[in-house]
């Protein structure tokens, strides 16, 4: 029997996603709200604040609570008026009328009485009011969420990659903890719960349990998806501000919200571990995620095609070869740091910076010897030979050994 699923936000980046895990693991999913591009999951028009019609809560397992007006939080900030808390409260006495067994609201690790932005406050006020509702004990659950990454370049991971795209990033509360979170990850643990939540638990913490400062994180997101190193520039939060109120008046830059900076800055640790093991969540490590990314992969196909094109001395054009050294360099240790952009395009350019004594503990020279490896397989390889081809390998050998001594540990 298809458990039925009402889920609100079902268009932004969390709800997109979950409505496609949701489908996957055979729930029914009516979306309140708008509904993602493209899906065919049937959509109720409805805004935060506004009465729903009863009739969509009829035969749901659960609702899940996903949407969130950032608009109303610069109009109302944190006041009882806010629709977010209207709208909240309405839709769970509303769910709870129509005999909906559970209500998810999607909450965040930054919620708390104190919190610096809005949306921390507004997130901690809904908190309160849905545990105060009469026979909430086992039917409201809040999932307080952590850094969400993963999938589309959407929201605040999208504004992140953005950023990350620069080669030189000023930054506040570079030393702040975060606790990054794939949002498949998220998804399945928001499914849990309305489907078979654990007992005892109305309040869980859906977040990385290995805390990582803000600096960290933004090196590894840049790192994974360009290869490249982060300069950061510390930067007080109140220079920070000023740059939000900036951003919206220089063109071609991304626009940053003040919301989002407070968030950040009030961002506290929060212990995850025995939540996510109530929910049967095992998390992979940020980086392996991150390399998953469509972008990382592209990158690191396009490197391992230029390796080989180096080691081969001819373009390899089968794709057989080029995945297999993509596997094995991404699992590889020595895999710190990407090829510069120009090398993608003329491979010849690696001879400046291999080094005099090859090691296996050099980056580049690892990579090469893997690279090695993989083309001695290919048939294109082995068709280069002869003694016009080696004199020619002397001769460049020649001219680039004064750069190879200078260059040899760029890329170690």
């Amino acid at each position: 029997m298809l458990q039925r699923l009402v889920v609100t936000g079902a268009s932004g980046y969390i709800g997109a996603r979950f409505v496609e895990r949701a489908q996957r693991r055979g729930c029914e999913v009516v979306a309140l709200g708008s509904k993602p591009a493209g899906s065919d999951v049937v959509a109720t028009p409805w805004r935060l604040g506004e009465t729903p019609p009863l009739s969509v809560f009829a035969g749901a397992a659960a609702v899940v609570h996903l949407a969130y007006d950032w608009a109303s939080d610069r109009v109302h900030g944190a006041s009882p008026g806010n629709p977010n808390l209207i709208g909240t409260e309405m839709l769970a006495r509303m769910a709870q009328e129509a005999g909906v067994p559970r209500f998810i609201f999607a909450s965040t690790t930054s919620a708390r009485r104190g919190a610096l932005n809005a949306y921390g406050r507004v997130k901690y006020q809904a908190e309160e009011s849905l545990n105060a509702l009469p026979r909430s004990e086992g039917r409201v659950l809040c999932a307080r969420v952590g850094l969400v990454y993963g999938g589309p370049e959407r929201g605040q991971y999208g504004l992140m990659s953005k950023l990350t795209s620069l080669p030189v990033l000023p930054m506040f509360g570079l030393e702040r903890e975060v606790q990054p979170i794939h949002v498949d990850e998220v998804c399945d643990g928001v499914l849990t719960l309305a489907l078979d939540p654990p007992a005892g638990r109305p309040t869980v913490v859906l977040a990385g349990p290995h805390p990582m400062t803000f600096e960290t994180w933004l090196r590894m997101l840049r790192r994974a998806r360009l290869g490249r190193r982060l300069m950061l520039v510390p930067v007080p939060i109140s220079f920070a501000l000023k740059l939000c109120d900036w951003s919206r008046s220089i063109p071609f830059i991304p626009t940053v919200d003040r919301e989002r900076v407070l968030g950040l800055a009030g961002a506290a640790r929060m212990e995850s571990s025995a939540d996510l093991s109530a929910l049967g969540l095992s998390l992979r490590a940020p980086m392996q995620a991150l390399m998953d990314s469509r972008v990382a992969r592209r990158r690191l196909l396009e490197e391992c095609a230029a390796l080989l094109r180096y080691v081969a001395g001819v373009p390899i054009r089968a794709p057989g070869p080029i995945i297999r050294l993509a596997r094995v360099v991404r699992a590889d240790p020595a895999f710190r740091s990407a090829l510069p952009f120009p090398i993608l395009r003329w491979p010849a350019l690696l001879r400046l910076f291999e080094p005099i004594r090859p090691s296996m503990q050099h980056g580049l020279a690892r990579r090469l010897h893997l690279a090695a490896m993989v083309a001695e397989t290919s048939e294109q390889a082995l068709k280069r030979s002869g003694f016009i081809a080696l004199a020619g390998q002397v001769a460049l050998e020649a001219l680039a050994l004064p750069f190879r001594l200078l260059l040899g540990r760029v890329l170690a």
